[in-house]
């Protein structure tokens, strides 16, 4: 318990969330609706649930099952990011962020990767993936349930950005250096299959409430019962830090919204497509592009508004939720724990991506 205590009160990441949430309530108000608790408990039921992964090893056994089939290390790099693009697609970029992380840094203990670059790749992957389907990511569900669309008017409008951003994929894995795997059978890892089988109905379960089939209290409960089950001692492990910083962010957006001087400069700037577009993607990397959408409430060019917030999660670190949860997952694994470097990288990455699919989205446009 003191150790966990320690962990919360020593991350960085918390702490400039907590004083920047604190200095919001000088200018503006928050109310307790502007904190998402179906996300605080989606994120802490899927934390649970990979803790319980990595300590059962299956992890370990996934990454070592990849390396095992692929040759080079530009092709196992390959299977990640098309696990990243595709299975944000299903199951939410930050799912797809807190389940492969773990999974290259097993790999990354037998193949040298370039992690900042590795990690920053799977990360705007994912953000990109995430915008190809309804519920994709939160953004996503909100703007189908606003405008009130059907699934093959949003498909309509995300399936031309979601190509564009495949391309890109396959020409990004060109920058990997590629090297041929040899071949090592020493590594054999075995897993409790009893408890993976169990696991996986876990997962499914967890999932499920996400997309919001079922309560999500119904998968935190889940969630815990499996970790009390399965393996106690994840609950030390548990990065309970990240949840009190999206609770901290949650606060600053809330405040920030109800300045006046906000509110007018949306209403001015929402006016066209183009407009709400380039509105969507600025305001994205001040509040992330999740409550990007809010902007919803004076504009009607809805497939601006979807292009703004699905190209504003890159660019900052802040831009989308999934990046604050790599930033937490590369402090969590990283030994050299630099995160100033791996901010740099990160941002020089993403300016570099935001820069190309704002030209993306101004063509589609």
């Amino acid at each position: 318990m003191i150790n966990t205590l320690k962990r919360i009160l020593t991350d960085k990441t918390f702490f400039i969330t907590l004083i920047l949430s604190i200095l919001s309530l000088c200018f503006g108000q928050v109310k307790s609706t502007d904190i998402d608790f179906k996300t605080i408990m989606s994120l802490s039921s899927l934390l649970i649930i990979i803790a319980i992964y990595q300590d059962l090893g299956i992890l370990k056994f996934i990454a070592n099952y990849i390396v095992s089939k692929c040759h080079s290390t530009r092709l196992v790099f390959l299977v990640l990011l098309l696990c990243s693009f595709f299975g944000s697609m299903l199951f939410t970029n930050d799912v797809a962020i807190l389940t492969l992380i773990p999974i290259f840094f097993n790999i990354s203990k037998r193949i040298p990767f370039p992690k900042i670059f590795a990690i920053s790749l799977l990360t705007i992957y994912a953000n990109l993936g995430s915008s190809f389907t309804p519920f994709g990511n939160p953004q996503n569900i909100y703007i189908v349930s606003f405008y009130k669309l059907s699934v093959i008017d949003f498909l309509g409008m995300s399936i031309p950005f979601g190509l564009i951003s495949l391309i890109t994929l396959l020409f990004s894995v060109l920058f990997i250096k590629n090297k041929q795997i040899e071949k090592q059978s020493s590594n054999i890892i075995s897993i409790n299959r009893t408890k993976t089988v169990w696991l996986l109905l876990a997962s499914i379960v967890v999932l499920l409430g996400i997309l919001s089939v079922i309560p999500v209290i119904i998968s935190l409960l889940i969630s815990l019962l499996s970790g009390l089950t399965l393996s106690k001692k994840i609950f030390k492990r548990v990065d309970y830090a990240v949840i009190l910083t999206f609770i901290n962010f949650f606060i600053i957006v809330g405040a920030i919204s109800r300045i006046n001087f906000v509110s007018g400069l949306i209403t001015n700037h929402t006016n066209n497509a183009l407009s709400t577009f380039i509105s969507a993607i600025v305001t994205s990397q001040l509040i992330s592009n999740v409550p990007a959408v809010l902007l919803s409430k004076f504009t009607n060019h809805v497939y601006a508004l979807f292009l703004g917030v699905s190209v504003g999660g890159l660019g900052t670190i802040i831009a989308s939720l999934a990046n604050l949860l790599a930033l937490r997952q590369y402090a969590g694994y990283s030994q050299n724990r630099s995160n100033f470097q791996f901010f740099k990288t990160f941002t020089l990455l993403n300016m570099i991506f935001l820069v190309l699919f704002i030209v993306v989205g101004i063509v589609l446009l």
